[in-house]
């Protein structure tokens, strides 16, 4: 007791100067039913449980700390989870595997250090038609629901066309000035000897104003064999009363040894807040692969709508439709698939 009172004299004691930071515990869980056509080489359906359908379950901490002088420090730490099991949403067991930064900010901007969004990611989720909501089946976020040949895969070529959802060891500006938003990242590969290997840098913008969307991002990353990829990103759209219409184009190209891979994909859609409450949305995402020596395409069809209870809570159902093509048909050997599920999710 006597600890107790002297830990509160000691804190009432601390001059008001120094700031306090207050830590946030956050997150999201979501869960539903997901019924899937052609899911294998016969032709089979499957009905399952989904996990994070219409938004990545979750948890995480946050703060910003006042340092003075308009001046911050801020932290961010963020873990996946499969809301089916419990378990980690990653194979490689890395507790913090969606986020783990920390920076400094201010009128100027801020500028974070860690495991973060890469600018190509965040560009195409400013660009996408259904706000990252549906990234298992979207390919903006990981290149969900793309399956590109074994050899691009390996060279580096990812099947988003942005190079890359997240970046380890990153070093990110961001910077925001009258709807204008913009942003410049160096991820150092760490290979000693060459600071070139297994390195990204980027640079991107986007803006929102005036019933105005547009965004744009340049990546340019090395493997460590000392290959290069390059990412391009450009998009925009309108906002007109309850309705909001998006487009965009990605490509992103690796070289190899004695090939290029490239993968690009074309999106747009429009959504519609019908009432405080109810959200309605439809997209077209189509991917286009080629290698010199073969080619693909796939083509996503998506409606989708949400009924609010709340802020945090929400109701949903989507409908999808795939059509594969080339060296795109997935490993059940099916040009065409149909999709539909229904969930609830809540934030905290």
């Amino acid at each position: 007791m006597k600890k107790s009172l002297l830990a509160l004299a000691l804190a009432a004691a601390m001059p008001s100067a120094f700031a306090q930071s207050n830590v946030q515990f956050y997150g999201a869980i979501d869960a539903g039913l997901r019924y899937q056509t052609n899911v294998d080489a016969a032709g089979n359906h499957l009905l399952s449980v989904g996990s994070g359908q219409y938004y990545s379950n979750r948890l995480g901490l946050r703060a910003t700390e006042d340092l003075g002088g308009g001046l911050n420090a801020h932290f961010q730490l963020e873990s996946g989870f499969n809301s089916k099991t419990g378990a980690l949403d990653n194979t490689n067991n890395v507790l913090f595997n969606r986020t783990a930064a920390v920076g400094l900010g201010g009128a100027w901007g801020a500028v974070d250090l860690g495991r973060q969004y890469s600018i190509g990611f965040r560009t195409e989720l400013f660009l996408d038609p259904f706000n990252h909501h549906y990234t298992g089946l979207v390919p903006l976020s990981s290149g969900s629901g793309t399956s590109l040949p074994a050899a691009a895969t390996a060279a580096g070529l990812g099947a988003s066309s942005s190079s890359g959802t997240r970046f380890n060891n990153d070093v990110q500006y961001t910077g925001t000035f009258h709807g204008l938003t913009v942003r410049a990242e160096y991820a150092p590969g760490e290979v000693a000897g060459d600071s070139g290997k297994g390195s990204a840098r980027a640079a991107g913008f986007s803006y929102a104003g005036h019933g105005v969307l547009a965004a744009g991002a340049y990546t340019h990353k090395q493997t460590t064999a000392g290959f290069d990829n390059h990412a391009v990103l450009l998009g925009g759209g309108v906002k007109l009363d309850a309705f909001t219409v998006k487009a965009g184009w990605a490509r992103e190209r690796q070289q190899a040894a004695a090939t290029t891979y490239q993968n690009q994909t074309t999106f747009g859609g429009v959504s519609y807040q019908l009432n405080p409450a109810v959200e309605l949305a439809g997209a077209v995402y189509r991917s286009d692969y080629e290698d010199g020596k073969a080619d693909g395409k796939r083509t996503l069809y998506l409606l989708g709508g949400s009924y609010h209870f709340s802020k945090r809570t929400n109701l949903y159902g989507e409908f999808d439709v795939n059509r594969y093509r080339g060296a795109l048909i997935p490993a059940s050997k099916q040009t065409g698939q149909r999709g539909i599920a229904v969930g609830v999710m809540h934030m905290f």
